[in-house]
């Protein structure tokens, strides 16, 4: 068959133009971008199913959606703690990890920060056999067999990006790489390893601020043997593989062994890779997620005969639990069709029985029929649940999460309600969930009857189905689902590029609020924040773009990209950067020479590199300073887009192609603006 290549530009049969599709090279660094286009006057806060059924669904309390989902590549652990925090796992044989010849243990990292000799690796049954790679603010040291390091190296490793670790023996020869590039080796022919090896562990004093994606141990090959170009793409389970995690929507091994591993702490699973995603995010493929803060909030609809089961049914779907607690009876709702204490079926987890923190649950009528154990489901990381009725035998009723069959028992009444209201995320008696939801869907039908790997895609049909994709201002990087407080919206009548922009109007108030998460720490890292912005007034002393204060009362460890600053007086139209850990509240460090205009459409960029932070507008530099401090302590804060929490920092006008890319300055010197839209891949 011949291969046709079509040249940009040529114009098809039809009258179709084809287009090159530009791909952002650093889009792994992108944690937040946000187009703006979408349906004039459209915000977050419609919630539609999906199912033929067409409920009707109110939402209550401040519930979002947006694009954080279980579905798709491109995962890492993310660990900000010391050596209570990590994850281990029990082998069986446990030769797996214990190595007599060639071995390769590899992963990449992203450090927010490098403290004193935490481990990246390690295993230990008491003193024989011990390995560990331990990593210092500047060094590797590495264990063999040995209380102390047998030899150190400086390590290369660049903060607040991603670098690629491996540690490989062959034949008797153990080289350290950093980005392919041997750091030094150690000759060493003896048994190394053991059981039971954590990572990512306090091993020496220190503690981790990091991401760690793709961690592979291989069994039997050394992978490396000389100087290499670190991998592009998600690693694979070649052969020999003992252990392949740190690349999935939760903890899970990916090697044939299909270890168990268990999580101590609290390390969490992110959005966050070393690669770029293959495709640029879509509905279709990636769907959506719903956010319930564990404050009121809740999905309802009316009930129907849909939503009553004589016979099969199954009930499924995704959760990223932040929280175990309920504000009544310990209990966290998933789905509740009951119109009473003592009448219909409710879906969920907590305390059943007073007793098991985390254990899903099965409740009819008031009473507890089946429940698993604690902590079945996990925390900080995507889990999926199914509630199943098949037939009317047995155990006939079955809860399984990640396919993994947690409870049964046998029960053949009628469940749910035909009338009443329908709860998600909550139930009647405020039972709340903290965390996210993803893919809920109702079936009149046993869709899984024995232990099954969860769906790898979005789900469809069924009697009711939530995808949570009717957002209108979705987060592109797929990390974000943004509350669209008061009125903010769409609006296309005012754009840059595309088909819309944000529209952020007066009375002070409306915003764009994120949750909070670690994609929102840029510490002493490269970061850049840009965006094209245009104002309609200037309503108070210093209208808020972006920021991470959302408290009001200027924490020092907070940033701000403000419209003008109160310095200039009421009239004043400069713009300025905030950063509370370098000059206080009192004080922004980038001021603009430009004066803005409303009705002006401005691009807007803010870097930093290094230790010098710089303010563009319009591809010039008009403001630069030096800091070696971490702009924001380090804490995980919500972002608030339009505003901060102070009383009187609220914007009136427009935002289109908001950009954050964590870990990179795209701008260092001066650039011409971008002249279309920004790349979504």
């Amino acid at each position: 068959m011949a291969t046709i290549i079509i040249e940009p530009g040529v114009i098809l049969d039809g009258g179709i133009t084809f287009e090159p599709v530009v791909l952002d090279p650093y889009f792994r660094y992108v944690t937040l971008l946000l187009s703006g286009d979408g349906t004039n006057a459209a915000q977050n806060n419609t919630f539609t199913d999906s199912s033929s059924n067409n409920f009707s669904i109110t939402r209550n309390g401040n519930t979002t959606q947006g694009s954080f989902s279980p579905y798709g590549s491109n995962w890492s652990m993310y660990q900000s703690s010391n050596g209570s925090n990590y994850v281990s796992w029990t082998t069986s044989p446990g030769s797996l990890f214990e190595f007599t010849g060639d071995f390769t243990i590899e992963c990449w990292m992203y450090p927010n920060a490098l403290s004193s000799d935490a481990s990246l690796y390690i295993t230990s049954n008491g003193g024989s056999n011990y390995l560990a790679l331990n990593i210092a603010t500047t060094n590797f040291n590495i264990y063999l067999n040995s209380a102390t390091p047998v030899s150190t190296f400086a390590n290369g490793i660049v903060s607040n990006q991603w670098n690629h670790i491996a540690m490989v023996r062959s034949g008797s020869t153990i080289t350290i790489y950093t980005n392919g590039v041997s750091k030094g080796s150690i000759t060493n022919s003896s048994t190394l390893g053991h059981v039971n090896p954590p990572i990512a562990r306090n091993g020496g004093g220190g503690s981790w601020d990091m991401y760690m994606s793709n961690l592979r141990v291989v069994k039997g090959t050394a992978v490396y043997t000389s100087a290499f170009t670190p991998p592009t793409t998600p690693l694979t389970a070649i052969s020999g593989t003992s252990l392949l995690t740190c690349q999935s929507n939760r903890f899970i091994d990916a090697s044939s062994n299909n270890l168990t591993l268990t999580v101590t702490g609290s390390p969490s699973v992110q959005r966050r890779s070393p690669f770029s995603p293959s495709a640029a995010y879509s509905t279709s493929a990636i769907g959506g997620s719903g956010y319930f803060d564990g404050v009121g909030d809740s999905l309802t609809f009316t009930a129907s005969s849909a939503t009553s089961f004589a016979g099969d049914f199954t009930i499924e779907g995704w959760v990223y639990l932040l929280s175990y607690a309920g504000s009544s009876y310990n209990e966290c709702t998933f789905l509740s069709l009951r119109s009473g204490m003592s009448t219909g079926t409710t879906f969920d987890w907590g305390r059943s029985n007073g007793a098991n923190a985390g254990a899903i649950a099965w409740w009819h009528n008031g009473a507890a029929l089946f429940y698993g154990t604690a902590g079945d489901i996990p925390l900080n990381q995507w889990a999926h649940l199914a509630w199943v009725r098949s037939g009317s035998g047995t155990n006939n009723c079955k809860i399984y999460v990640n396919g993994a069959l947690k409870a049964q028992g046998t029960n053949t009444t009628t469940m749910g309600i035909s009338s009443g209201t329908g709860y998600i995320g909550n139930s009647m008696f405020d039972q709340p969930m903290s965390g996210y939801m993803s893919n809920l869907r109702i079936s009149n039908a046993a869709v899984y009857t024995s232990i099954f790997t969860p769906p790898n895609s979005p789900v469809t049909g069924g009697a009711l189905l939530l995808n949570y994709t009717n957002g209108a201002i979705s987060d592109n990087a797929m990390i974000n689902d943004l509350e669209t407080v008061g009125n903010a919206q769409i609006s296309t009548s005012v754009k840059k590029y595309g088909s819309g922009s944000i529209y952020i109007p007066t009375p002070i108030g409306p915003q764009l609020l994120s949750q909070a998460t670690p994609q929102s720490i840029f510490g002493t890292g490269d970061f850049t924040i840009e965006c094209w912005y245009y104002a309609i007034s200037r309503p108070d002393i210093a209208p808020a773009i972006i920021s991470n204060d959302t408290t009001g009362s200027y924490p020092t460890n907070y940033w701000a990209l403000h419209d003008r600053h109160y310095q200039d007086g009421f009239s004043g139209t400069k713009f300025s950067f905030w950063a509370g850990n370098i000059n206080g509240s009192g004080a922004p460090i980038l001021v603009s020479t430009t004066s803005g205009s409303n009705g002006v459409w401005y691009h807007i960029a803010v870097t930093r590199s290094g230790s010098t932070f710089r303010l563009f507008i319009n591809g010039t530099l008009e403001a630069s300073t030096t800091s070696s401090a971490s702009i924001d302590g380090g804490l995980a804060k919500k972002l608030s887009i339009g505003r901060t929490g102070y009383s009187d920092s609220g914007m009136n006008g427009y935002i289109d192609d908001l950009r954050i890319t964590k870990g990179y300055a795209r701008y260092t010197a001066n650039f011409t603006p971008p002249a279309a839209a920004l790349p979504d891949q």
